[in-house]
């Protein structure tokens, strides 16, 4: 299996990344990595690193400090909780082996039950389409319960100036 470069972030814009998702992650922040599924690992302006979970559309501090993120990031526990690396092996050898700028994305998306029952549900996405992607359905359903039944309509965002 070869590895999914979670810590080659050099060239990729944050601050487009992040701009659907400013409802949620407010602040200034640092991109330290990215996982295969497109999971956001950010460094405050404290060293705090935060993890932005783009399907569950949470964030939450996952290291005091970088050097406990380093150290955690290379442990085999920190290695599946946080980079998905078993589910990055089985997505890989079903074909789906994203390079920098993309990730393993879902074409139902996996917060929704119907996404279990489709057996081709995913592809490989391009990293900024799909990270914007979830952030805005997160925010539109963030107000809905859990279970809730949500009726997606997906119509052109007016231009932003």
């Amino acid at each position: 299996m070869k590895s999914y470069p979670s810590f080659d972030v050099e060239g990729i814009a944050l601050d487009d990344l992040l701009r659907e998702w400013r409802w949620l992650v407010a602040g200034n922040f640092s991109l330290l990595a990215v996982n295969a599924f497109g999971d956001l690992f950010l460094a405050d302006t404290n060293g705090r690193v935060h993890r932005l979970d783009i399907t569950a559309g949470t964030v939450s501090e996952v290291a005091s400090t970088l050097v406990a993120f380093r150290q955690a990031s290379n442990d085999i526990a920190g290695k599946n909780d946080w980079f998905l690396e078993e589910l990055a092996g089985e997505a890989e050898q079903r074909g789906f082996s994203p390079r920098k700028g993309q990730c393993v994305g879902y074409k139902i998306p996996p917060m929704f039950k119907e996404s279990t029952s489709k057996p081709d549900n995913a592809y490989v996405a391009d990293l900024y389409e799909y990270i914007l992607f979830m952030g805005d359905l997160h925010q539109q359903i963030s107000d809905d319960p859990d279970g809730g039944q949500v009726r997606i309509k997906i119509q052109p965002r007016p231009k932003r100036s």
